[in-house]
């Protein structure tokens, strides 16, 4: 075999042995993309939130060393208009922290492709009776919340995984009917 046939052969290989098992997963409806470890699961659930009931929509990829989500839901456009995006933003941070019976340890605004509003925060607490920690990040899109999640057992995902991940989550068009804008009509303020 000559040396450039070799070399094709040694970089294919190469190649695939790099594979990464983390995959962009779009999701048009929901109107994001993310990486996603695997396969994900998708589960659709009633919930009770301080504007009412709504469906939260939750992909997530779950593996011994770590559990992966993204999900969103649709507020109630009265609720969202009447309310201050802070309060719903450390609302729902504050149930991830409760849900792992743990303490907050950072939590900071952030913004999403420049324009959303949202926060990031790191917590450590337990999940099935091994110490853990969580960080998310949480945004609120027109009327839409979105939560990013990574928890870990702790010590066993390096940072750089999880800032990958997180920082992969993207708007992307929705398609028709999608979300409602929230803005003034022109020439009105």
């Amino acid at each position: 075999m000559n040396r450039i046939a070799l070399c094709v052969v040694c970089l294919a290989l190469l190649s695939a042995c790099g594979r990464s098992e983390w995959q962009e997963m779009t999701i048009s409806e929901g109107g994001f993309s993310v990486l996603m470890r695997g396969q994900a699961r998708y589960v659709r659930q009633p919930v009770d939130t301080p504007g009412g009931k709504t469906s939260a929509h939750l992909y997530s990829s779950d593996r011994p060393d770590a559990f992966f989500a993204v999900g969103y839901s649709d507020y109630p456009l009265a609720f969202v208009l009447a309310s201050k995006p802070e309060e719903l933003l450390t609302g729902v941070r504050d149930t991830w922290i409760r849900r792992i019976d743990g303490k907050l340890l950072i939590s900071s605004p952030v913004k999403l492709q420049g324009q959303y509003s949202g926060i990031e925060f790191t917590g450590e607490g337990t999940v099935k009776g091994e110490p853990a920690f969580l960080q998310a990040r949480v945004f609120l899109v027109d009327q839409r919340l979105y939560q990013v999640i990574a928890m870990a057992r702790k010590g066993q995902i390096a940072q750089g995984v999880l800032n990958r991940y997180l920082n992969s989550f993207k708007i992307v068009p929705t398609s028709e009917g999608g979300m409602i804008q929230l803005a003034p009509p022109p020439g009105e303020k």
